[in-house]
């Protein structure tokens, strides 16, 4: 199994998805993909996402205007002038910093009108909790009765993906999901709003499946919501 750190793998998906790769980059991520079967789920979940995306600026040479040229030729200081002048490099944004942003967590409304929804993955792998890439579903205890919560749990070679469909917060409210290890440590998955329509959030924590003991959804006070104890593996 590649042992890449779990940034870096990111970044390489991240990359492919903007079209970005070097061909170093391009050769890494293809040596990633081949030792780790869930790299091609998590690329075409998030293709998805990237092509719902507005439209993103990627870096252009832009030459200086000529009045931009004339101030800096009469900046005369030490044979500065005589420099060439280089083109700026500018752009509002980027596609790969975006992407992983979007990658560490997505979170949609189902059902709206134009909405952005994730992509079906692929063909599920199977196996018991802890399988690389396995769907393990999860019930979540102690939620309000308006609240309805389907989730499961997907063990990757970085950590742990929280995958979340809920129904019923209320809408505007910020919560937080995290994921508690058998030491009893606690590492946040991600934040998500309350909304009028159900949402799916799929959420990562940089924690080992193995090393998982719950899973809980917090209020922004820090008071629980609910939680999901989970089989040890």
């Amino acid at each position: 199994m590649n042992d890449l750190e779990p940034d870096r793998r990111a970044e390489l998906i991240a990359a492919a998805l903007a079209g970005e790769l070097t061909p170093d980059e391009g050769a890494e991520l293809d040596a990633l993909r081949a030792d780790d079967p869930t790299i091609d789920a998590e690329f075409a979940e998030l293709s998805a996402v990237a092509h719902a995306l507005p439209a993103v600026e990627r870096w252009d040479d832009v030459a200086p205007s000529a009045s931009l040229a004339a101030r800096i030729a009469a900046l005369d200081d030490g044979g500065m002038a005589d420099a060439p002048v280089t083109p700026i490099r500018s752009s509002r944004r980027l596609m790969r910093p975006l992407l992983l942003a979007v990658g560490a967590a997505a979170c949609v409304g189902l059902g709206l009108g134009g909405g952005l929804l994730l992509a079906a993955p692929p063909a599920a792998v199977e196996g018991p909790p802890g399988t690389l890439g396995a769907v393990e579903e999860v019930a979540f205890e102690g939620a309000p009765e308006s609240v309805e919560i389907d989730a499961a749990l997907v063990a990757h070679t970085w950590g742990t993906e929280t995958v979340l469909t809920v129904e019923g917060l209320d809408a505007g409210d910020a919560f937080t999901v995290v994921v508690v290890g058998e030491d009893g440590e606690e590492v946040e998955s991600g934040t998500f709003l309350g909304s009028t329509v159900p949402i799916e959030c799929r959420l990562n924590a940089a924690v080992l499946r193995e090393d998982v003991a719950a899973v809980a959804i917090r209020a922004i006070d820090g008071g629980q919501i609910a939680v999901a104890e989970v089989p040890a593996v």
